[in-house]
């Protein structure tokens, strides 16, 4: 898929979904035009923009070729639909992984919570991802597709698509879509992950089956007047762009030192 075409399409996307997820009947709650820190959002995107041009000029034409020969000969029987349904859900289950791990380690946490930090969840919120949790998000799902024989024509799209619905899932949309709730997560089921007493909920992407499968699904609904934002750090996380570039730089070195005085304390402390 052409890089510059793939951009324009999901700014398209990104263009609709703010529209739409204003317009009172279809809105989750009020949201202003300009937001607050629509600006912050609008650089990440930026920063989205170049990652995904790393990932798709230098670390694709690594990982392609790399596969393991029995499994993607099998692959390969696979009629083209039955391939391209394997790869989104492969993709989505690699997501799903990554994305708990981020939670559950200190120093990934100290990434994601740039994007746990958006006080106010709308479509464009999703851009707001450091650069390494990009790299995080979206490798190692290339590089499992890659292994299982997924040929390049397909995971391009692949990845476009998982791009496209984080955009719906972010978004303020109040959509009744219940019914598919068993298989594919909602804006509703995503919301409730920013919502921070909930945050260890609800870490699908596209397919809301890994939470179910793995303990993690909560059909809660999220209030109105809820708010978003960093478990701990709603209040005190940095909004603007720039300082929440550094922020995970400093966060690190405060996980270090915790660490460092811990395993001191251990060190010092008398044998029984």
């Amino acid at each position: 898929m052409n890089f510059v075409a793939t951009i324009a399409s999901v700014s398209v996307i990104y263009l609709v979904v703010f529209i739409v997820e204003r317009l009172p009947g279809l809105r989750f709650r009020s949201l202003s035009f300009r937001r607050a820190y629509l600006s912050t959002d609008l650089a990440w995107y930026g920063v989205a923009i170049a990652m995904t041009a790393v990932s798709l000029f230098l670390l694709r034409p690594l990982l392609d070729g790399v596969q393991i020969v029995p499994l993607a000969q099998r692959v390969s029987t696979l009629p083209t639909v039955a391939r391209f349904a394997l790869a989104m859900l492969v993709f989505d289950l690699i997501s799903y992984a990554v994305h708990r791990g981020l939670h559950r380690s200190d120093l990934l946490w100290s990434f994601h919570k740039v994007h746990h930090s958006t006080l106010q969840l709308d479509g464009l919120a999703t851009t707001r991802t450091h650069m390494f949790e990009n790299l995080l998000r979206f490798v190692p799902g290339q590089l499992v597709m890659f292994l299982i024989g997924i040929p390049a024509a397909q995971i391009a799209p692949t990845v476009a698509l998982a791009a496209a619905y984080g955009i719906v899932d972010h978004s303020n949309l109040s959509v009744n879509a219940r019914s598919v709730e068993r298989v594919l997560v909602t804006p509703r089921l995503h919301r409730r992950h920013h919502v921070p007493e909930t945050s260890d909920k609800n870490f699908g992407a596209m397919f809301s089956i890994w939470d179910r499968l793995f303990g993690s699904f909560t059909a809660m609904d999220t209030l109105p007047d809820e708010r978003f934002g960093c478990p701990g750090e709603v209040d005190t996380y940095p909004q603007r762009f720039a300082r929440s570039v550094l922020q995970p730089s400093r966060d690190i070195r405060a996980v270090l030192r915790r660490r460092r005085r811990a395993e001191s304390l251990v060190e010092r402390r008398p044998l029984t």
